[in-house]
């Protein structure tokens, strides 16, 4: 960056901070009020300003912060890789506080729900030849959608002992199988805990759901039951650059209700790999309006714990109104031992 521009953006981000903590004094709450609760806020002038600022204020002060900034709860996160989704963007992120996990998860502007590609049906970069007539038909022989792998901040991944390492997007225009469950518009939002270069070493072929049956044996290791989380089953759903999909059999659209959103674990090798909630356009778009609430849901535990480390009890969907951003996120972290 050249050294005016460099000054430029130093000194514009020291006048949003100053705005910012002016902001705080001038909503400094009463003697009375401020002898309440306090909690964490990332103050936040606007979006585009890029500037982030922690603090400490009565709830009172943090509810205005948000409803009159762009600022937000807990403390400012840490943001690893991004890319352009739709009309929008999409990041990684993370919030820790002293090598503890708050949250990790997934910011999508609101912009990125518009002109999402849905032709064809994926980005064509997982296909098979299942019929050998040297043509690739997208709706039966490729699948994966599209996909937007995003790496989780440097700072997270080496200072917080998780296994969590980066984000995968996928958009999903036709949705997959099974048919009439999930084959309507949705997201695969994966979390995953193995290397991404082990993720894309999983090929296309004729097994599974169009993998190499080399690696679909790989990925159809069955998981020891003492790590297998609660109602999970393993129906064989290995898919090349993912790996293997568990489901859970109590889902409300495995029984009878519309699928709006659910929680897969994913395995490779006899090993969780990655958590994924998976989330329909519509239900997402609904939250944005502010038509459905958004909300946590509980994510069933395995009984032991195949390696050590901060883990989450719960997935969270919300809209940021101040910020026009829909966040998807893993929280409510317990520190796991290996056994």
């Amino acid at each position: 960056m050249p050294r005016r521009r460099r000054i430029r953006t130093v000194a514009l981000g020291v006048a949003a901070v100053l705005a910012a903590l002016a902001l705080v004094t001038a909503l400094a709450p009463s003697p009375a009020s401020a002898r309440g609760p306090k909690v964490a806020v990332c103050i936040a002038p606007t979006v585009r300003s890029g500037v982030e600022v922690n603090a400490t204020v009565p709830k009172r002060t943090a509810d205005i912060l948000v409803r009159r900034t762009a600022s937000y709860l807990g403390v400012c996160a840490s943001y690893g890789q991004s890319t352009k989704m739709g009309k929008g963007t999409i990041r990684a992120f993370s919030q820790s506080r002293n090598g503890v996990p708050d949250t990790i998860g997934l910011v999508m502007s609101d912009d990125a729900l518009k002109g999402l590609p849905n032709h064809p049906p994926t980005a064509g970069l997982w296909c098979y030849d299942l019929n050998g007539d040297g043509k690739i038909d997208q709706h039966t022989e490729c699948t994966g959608g599209y996909e937007y792998p995003l790496q989780l901040s440097k700072q997270f991944r080496t200072r917080v002992d998780t296994p969590f390492q980066y984000v995968l997007m996928n958009w999903n225009p036709a949705g997959h199988m099974p048919e009439h469950i999930y084959d309507r518009p949705h997201f695969d939002v994966h979390f995953y805990m193995n290397s991404n270069e082990e993720r894309l070493a999983i090929r296309p072929g004729p097994c599974g759901m169009l993998v190499n049956c080399e690696d679909f044996e790989v990925g159809a290791k069955p998981i020891p039951a003492r790590y297998m989380p609660a109602d999970y089953s393993d129906f064989g759903a290995v898919e090349p650059g993912m790996g293997n999909h568990l489901i859970d059999l109590t889902g409300p659209e495995l029984n009878g209700e519309p699928f709006r959103h659910t929680f897969i674990y994913g395995s490779y090798g006899g090993r969780l790999t990655f958590y994924e909630p998976m989330i329909t356009e519509d239900w997402y778009r609904r939250v944005a309006s502010g038509s459905e609430a958004g909300g946590c849901f509980p994510i069933k535990q395995p009984k032991a714990w195949q390696t050590a480390g901060w883990y989450p009890t719960r997935y969270c969907v919300r809209h940021r109104d101040n910020r026009s951003e829909l966040v998807t996120t893993l929280e409510g972290f317990v520190h796991r031992k290996k056994g």
